[in-house]
């Protein structure tokens, strides 16, 4: 071919179909719907002509830079996308605790106030886990509550 890498890249790039220099140039997600029909039609070709402009471009350092930095943005992009749709959601909030409000529902039909209630179930909790009259009295109300799901 000719003289410069730059020079190289035109004539490369010329003959060329619109949607197909717009693919090896900006990237997949520019093309129009019917552009993308024909390069589903076009994929062996595709995969073909990139190779070569991936050759020449890796003569031009300021050209080649910004190619491989818009293909990270888009395989950064497609992995969100996908990741969306492989990683099952969980359910949202706390998890419930059905064994705590059983425990103080028990100690409550004893006779004890919420602060004694408490009490009792500290002593079994764990120290990072304390709890206190207001959050055994919610407890023991949203147990009384029927439940949503």
């Amino acid at each position: 071919m000719s003289g410069s890498p730059e020079k190289e890249l035109e004539e490369f790039l010329a003959p060329l179909p619109v949607w197909m220099r717009r693919t090896l140039q900006e990237g997949f997600p520019s093309l129009t719907q019917a552009e993308i029909l024909e390069w589903a039609n076009n994929t062996e070709e595709i995969f073909r002509r990139k190779a070569e402009y991936e050759r020449i471009l890796e003569q031009i350092p300021a050209k080649w830079r910004g190619y491989r930095e818009r293909l990270k943005r888009e395989a950064r992009r497609t992995a969100q996308y996908e990741a969306q749709f492989l990683v099952p959601k969980g359910k949202p909030g706390a998890p419930r605790k059905d064994e705590l409000a059983q425990e103080a529902a028990l100690l409550q039909l004893r006779g004890m106030k919420f602060p004694q209630i408490a009490g009792e179930l500290n002593k079994r909790l764990g120290d990072d886990n304390k709890t206190t009259a207001d959050a055994v009295r919610k407890l023991l109300k949203r147990r009384a509550q029927p439940d949503k799901t």
